[in-house]
């Protein structure tokens, strides 16, 4: 099962999220965390650190595992997350290449009313993290 890597950047009570551009084979139009598949030879952390670099520009700084889950939607595309809080970064967020149409500073409420994340679990897991800021 392939796995995948996240980062939480979390910043004023708030946590960015990246619009899946409407091309992406899996939830495209919806918004999710940056970051990406762990790759042969490479280990979630190391990933995180290469994928968040890759999307938006930013290195990690100060990062913690925030915790996993296995998604199974949609059928056939089911995958291991590893999510990272991640509280200190380098650069200045910003959508690199084709894979996201938008970048978008998300309040705990206003994850509360989106029901356009992917995959669909990760919701719960940001609230815990926004309420421990």
């Amino acid at each position: 099962m392939p796995e995948i890597a996240i980062g939480a950047l979390i910043g004023n009570g708030s946590v960015l999220l990246a619009r899946r551009s409407s091309e992406r084979r899996t939830h495209p139009d919806r918004w999710s965390l940056p970051g990406g598949h762990v790759e042969d030879g490479e280990d979630a952390e190391t990933a995180l650190r290469r994928e968040l670099l890759e999307e938006i520009g930013v290195t990690p700084q100060r990062w913690l595992f925030a915790g996993k889950f296995v998604s199974e939607s949609p059928p056939g595309a089911s995958a291991i997350f590893h999510v990272y809080y991640v509280d200190r970064w380098q650069g200045s967020p910003q959508l690199i290449g084709d894979e996201h149409t938008a970048l978008r500073w998300f309040t705990a409420a206003e994850i509360e009313c989106e029901a356009e994340l992917a995959p669909p679990q990760l919701g719960e897991m940001l609230l815990k993290l926004l309420r421990r800021e």
